[in-house]
């Protein structure tokens, strides 16, 4: 019973089979995305030396959600999710196994990369909507927050042994076996999907030609929302001019600190790190009450840590900084897609939650292009401060919700959530 107690909210969400099984499969996966990430920045930032090719396939690895997620979250309101989910799965270990086959030939360059950044960026694009769909269907909306903080704690765990694990296979073995790693371990979530029950939606008869109208329900249900439209402009903030910050970590690496892939795998296990605290600390506490005056507080500190982040010439100094700014990044996040995913209705939540994607992964994208762009000519500092200036304005307007929040998160509180 103590320790049930001590777990809090993580115990009741994996005391649900098909939420357990799909956890502990994706464990590998996550570990192997993450090795890949890492290796695919490191071999752009080694093929160019250049922020704006940074910057343009970290766009390529991202920016397609913005126009594949819409999609596919209005399909994963319509078809069998769990069926998607594993063909994405597929998908993922093939584009994996083509870059270890172009990069231990010898093959690649940074216009193939690019292709195949692209490639991975769409079939993430069509991942997120039926994932987060799927989640939201095999767990309880008072089982939604702890669900989505273990997710987060998972991804920020693999977040923090992924770059270790990729620097050491980049150091000893080469980039190209990063990637074939990343290959392999999708089979252990391949196999946890099989091993799932989950029922199978009613069929439906609508058009292909019906699509952009119900799109347009989704974006109609978030704008006509007292709460997620505002949610929505927050998560815009802070993942254009914060979550950005993540994706230029190779420049910063490379030509500010001068410290390589053992530097960024530094960087990167650091944001990963606080991320994981976060994720624990949300998965824990398991309720929606008090959301909203979380989320006002780690916008500012968000601001705040990105300052301090650029201020700094010491790589050790940095990367501890990076600590609480993945911390407050993954709360912040967190907090947003909670407080959607336990107030919008099933029948529209894959649509919902994709325009969710579509900030949270597409967005950081754009920023990454545009402040990669701006490093080649003023520095990597400039970008990112000014990104911290925007987020800062974004929790001043973010006092006036204060109340909106509170009333809003009390009504699902007492209706059950």
């Amino acid at each position: 019973m103590a320790s049930t107690s001590w777990l809090g909210g993580v115990a009741v969400a994996m005391a649900n089979r098909n939420y357990r099984i799909f956890t502990i499969g994706a464990i590998p996966s996550l570990i192997g995305t993450w090795i890949q990430r890492m290796a695919v920045g490191w071999l752009a930032w080694e093929l160019t030396e250049s922020g704006t090719w940074l910057g343009l396939v970290a766009f390529a690895d991202l920016a397609p959600t913005v126009v594949v997620a819409p999609i596919a979250g209005a399909f994963a309101d319509r078809v069998d999710r769990l069926m998607m989910v594993r063909v994405v799965q597929y998908s993922n270990m093939i584009q994996a196994a083509a870059l270890a086959f172009f990069t231990l030939t010898g093959l690649i360059t940074i216009e193939l990369l690019f292709v195949l950044a692209l490639c991975q960026g769409s079939i993430q694009g069509m991942h997120q909507p039926f994932r987060q769909a799927l989640i939201g269907t095999i767990v309880d909306r008072s089982e939604i927050t702890s669900a989505i903080g273990i997710n987060s704690t998972i991804w920020n765990t693999s977040r923090l042994i992924g770059p270790a694990i990729s620097a050491a296979i980049i150091l000893y073995m080469g980039v190209g076996f990063t990637f074939l790693v990343n290959a392999f371990s999708y089979v252990p979530m391949l196999v946890g999907l099989y091993m799932m029950r989950v029922p199978r939606p009613p069929r439906t008869s609508r058009s292909i030609s019906s699509l952009p109208a119900e799109i347009m329900e989704g974006v109609h249900h978030v704008t006509g929302h007292r709460m997620m439209g505002p949610l929505l402009i927050l998560l815009f903030s802070f993942s254009f001019f914060g979550r950005a910050t993540a994706e230029l970590l190779p420049g910063f690496a490379g030509a500010v600190f001068d410290a390589g892939a053992e530097g960024l795998a530094l960087l990167t296990s650091g944001a990963g790190l606080g991320s994981l605290f976060s994720g624990i600390w949300l998965s824990r506490r398991g309720r929606l009450h008090g959301l909203g005056d979380i989320l006002i507080a780690v916008i500012l500190l968000i601001g705040i840590t990105q300052l301090a982040f650029i201020s700094t010439d010491r790589l050790e100094v940095a990367a501890a900084i990076f600590v609480g700014w993945g911390f407050l990044l993954n709360a912040a996040g967190i907090t947003v897609q909670s407080l959607i995913q336990a107030d919008v209705p099933d029948s529209i939540r894959g649509r919902v939650v994709s325009l969710y994607g579509i900030l949270w992964l597409g967005c950081p994208s754009v920023g990454a292009f545009v402040m990669g762009a701006a490093a080649d000519f003023i520095g990597f500092r400039w970008p990112v401060a000014l990104g911290a200036v925007v987020i800062l304005a974004a929790f001043c307007w973010s006092l006036s919700q204060r109340r909106m929040f509170r009333e809003e998160i009390r009504r699902m509180t007492e209706s059950g959530v």
